[in-house]
């Protein structure tokens, strides 16, 4: 949002204590794309997603040519970034099989068949097309994350927006850093949900996915900057929310990411 910064959020130093294991270097930073992911007109079947750092461990549970249920599993790898910003996931697909239901574990009875391949084109945070091959059949259908409990962004938070401007009119304008430090509140105004920041207030339509959630709407700032924003990826859990949005005003795109903690009572 290309609004001054009008005060400074005290340093907050966190001290991280001293254990036995050991931090690996951060590489890259890749959307988490943990959930459970379906069709939403064709319940039965589904696919569900673990992941740590950019590597995804998934279950694809369906029908096999008997309409008997079946499950797969596949870890997922990077693959390419496409010039629409379409992230590609893809691995080798597994049929596994092991001891019997009540039978005592035999690792000796597991076995792992490879009857195929499966990849994941991510347009966004929350959709994706899936591909798949099983024994020489070939399946592709359009996924999103699957909403089956409300998931609230609602509450106080500590933290701050940070943006960058792009794509201005004024070129000189193009990279400017704006922060909005402080405390924040995300609170539901009848179908409106307000997420008022220390010189800022967006109020918009949030759109539950899943584990995540976006609100599009429109911000206006107390030194009159107005214009469109959306958060998304937004996600809230007992510490904390994070997030990232776009937007842009009458002259300069903008991007930027939302961190808070929350605020105890």
């Amino acid at each position: 949002m290309t609004n001054p910064l009008f005060r400074l959020l005290s340093a907050v130093v966190f001290a991280a204590a001293a254990g036995t294991s050991t931090l690996a270097p951060a590489t890259s930073v890749a959307t988490n794309y943990s959930d459970l992911w379906a069709k939403q007109d064709e319940p039965g079947w589904g696919l569900n997603i673990s992941q740590q750092a950019d590597v995804m461990f998934a279950t694809l549970f369906i029908y096999d040519k008997g309409e008997l249920p079946a499950w797969y599993s596949v870890t997922l790898t990077y693959q390419s970034i496409g010039p629409n910003g379409v992230m590609t996931y893809a691995g080798d697909l597994y049929r596994t099989t092991g001891p019997a239901l009540g039978q005592p574990y035999n690792p000796a009875l597991l076995r792992y068949q490879l009857v195929g391949r499966l990849s994941l084109d991510f347009g966004d945070a929350a959709h994706a097309q899936l591909r798949y091959t099983i024994d020489g059949v070939v399946v592709a259908k359009p996924v999103g994350r699957l909403n089956f409990a409300a998931q609230s962004l609602l509450g106080r938070y500590i933290g701050a927006t940070s943006d960058v401007t792009y794509d201005c009119k004024d070129p000189a304008r193009n990279g400017i850093v704006t922060t909005d430090p402080g405390p924040f509140t995300i609170t539901q105004q009848g179908a409106d949900t307000v997420l008022k920041f220390p010189t800022c207030t967006i109020t918009g339509k949030y759109t539950q996915q899943g584990q995540i959630g976006e609100v599009d709407g429109i911000y206006e700032c107390t030194n009159y900057a107005v214009g469109e924003i959306r958060f998304s990826a937004m996600q809230a859990e007992k510490g904390g929310i994070v997030g990232t949005y776009t937007g842009r005003d009458k002259s300069c795109y903008f991007r930027g990411n939302i961190g808070g903690m929350r605020e105890l009572k």
